[in-house]
């Protein structure tokens, strides 16, 4: 019966998710308008990347009902991508009608635009995932009490953006049509105290997951680095997004919430993959290369901006267009010739740290190599070999074959 449910539950949401994405497209196809202005971000471009998003977290969250029924995780991930998608629809739909200029039109926008507040509002599912994330369980009792806060602030949060009076809270050129009581917000796109319960929440998500870690197994640990690593990459649009909406009173800039949206697809996909298939690739090495790479052209980009600038005013005697070539040209060749010899040293200095099995492993093997090159003694290197194995593979058995000397 569970099972039944799950996939009743997850069919419903995907098709619910799949079907808002078609209405999307035919909205933008039959009814084209631009969009409200003053939206909190919301563009094409945005649009699009929640389209993505929402279908990514539809797609991974009904397989991961499917095949994990108890789990939670899948069944709040079908609910975050019936909401991303869902607002998309409803965004469009309020950006025709307000296109239409009439007071029906208007009236109709308004509510399409409290439609798309209370489906984006659906994000808190998302945020509650990483209390959850990767058995769908809070780890404790003093968590359990920690969670009931957060829903509480959830509901809270909820009620008072959709029932608050004034521009609705993420699409102010829309007047809320249900508004009442007393504007929290003044002049800013949230409430201040809203905003200071969301770093509060923030930093308890970040708390909890350190916790856990520290607590986990070595499966568990392996999920919780996937999720980390898509986490930090989404991040870096949320903190634009957040920075924007906590200091300005402007209206909210489209690039943070674009940038948020195209990264935060990683988070499905990493989760899917931890739990599913948490060995299916090499999560440290991963990390490991992700920051070598990262280190290395940080450091060979401020290398081809200084060598530039420095060759364009050592050959500013020459024509300027002769000038900036040469300089181009020997920056680029500076930058290749140190590319091998950076990568080899960031990729060794982050093992050490990052991906310490490997480098030890590595270390094992290169010095076994050394020695079986002067050791004649076949018994020896026979236990060398086997000892090496052992402690770098860990294989449940071990064993050397020899091919008997022809003749």
């Amino acid at each position: 019966m569970t099972r039944a449910v799950a996939r009743t539950y997850a069919v419903t949401g995907l098709g619910l998710t799949i079907a808002a994405a078609i209405g999307t497209a035919l909205v933008q196809v039959f009814a084209p308008a631009p969009f409200i202005s003053e939206a909190f971000g919301f563009g094409p471009t945005a649009m699009v990347g929640f389209v993505i998003e929402g279908l990514c977290w539809a797609s991974i969250g009904a397989l991961l009902v499917i095949r994990r029924p108890g789990n939670a995780v899948g069944w709040l991930m079908v609910i975050v991508g019936i909401g991303h998608t869902g607002s998309q629809l409803s965004i469009s739909i309020a950006s025709a009608f307000a296109a239409e200029g009439s007071a029906d039109g208007v009236r109709l926008a308004q509510l399409a635009g409290w439609v798309t507040v209370l489906l984006q509002l659906v994000g808190v599912c998302q945020v509650a995932i990483g209390f959850l994330y990767p058995d769908g369980r809070v780890q404790s009792r003093g968590w359990i009490l920690f969670m009931r806060s957060f829903w509480a602030f959830a509901v809270a949060f909820v009620a008072i953006s959709l029932t608050q009076p004034g521009p609705l809270q993420l699409v102010p050129a829309l007047q809320n049509p249900f508004g009442f009581g007393p504007d929290l917000r003044g002049d800013r796109p949230m409430a201040p105290i809203v905003s200071v319960l969301t770093v509060f929440i923030f930093a308890g998500l970040g708390i909890s997951m350190t916790s856990r870690y520290r607590s986990a197994g070595t499966v568990e640990r392996h999920q919780l680095k996937w999720f980390a690593m898509a986490l930090g990459v989404s991040s870096i649009g949320l903190g634009v997004l957040t920075t924007g909406a906590i200091f300005n009173s402007r209206p909210v800039d489209a690039t943070g919430l674009t940038v948020y949206v195209f990264a935060s697809v990683l988070v499905p996909f990493a989760i899917g993959i931890a739990i599913l298939r948490y060995r299916l690739y090499d999560i440290d090495r991963i990390i490991s290369r992700t920051l070598s790479y990262g280190a290395v052209t940080a450091v060979l980009a401020l290398v081809f901006a200084l060598a530039g600038g420095g060759l364009g005013v050592v050959l500013g005697s020459l024509a300027v267009a002769e000038g900036q070539t040469i300089a181009v040209a020997a920056s680029t060749l500076i930058v290749v010739a140190l590319f091998g010899p950076l990568r080899r040293r960031a990729q060794d200095i982050v093992d050490r740290r990052f991906d310490r099995s490997r480098y030890d492993a590595s270390l094992t093997v290169e010095a076994m190599t050394e020695r079986l090159r002067d050791d004649v003694d076949l018994a020896r290197v026979k236990a060398d070999v086997l000892g090496v194995v052992d402690r770098t593979f860990h294989p449940a058995t071990v064993g050397v074959w020899l091919r008997r000397a022809s003749g």
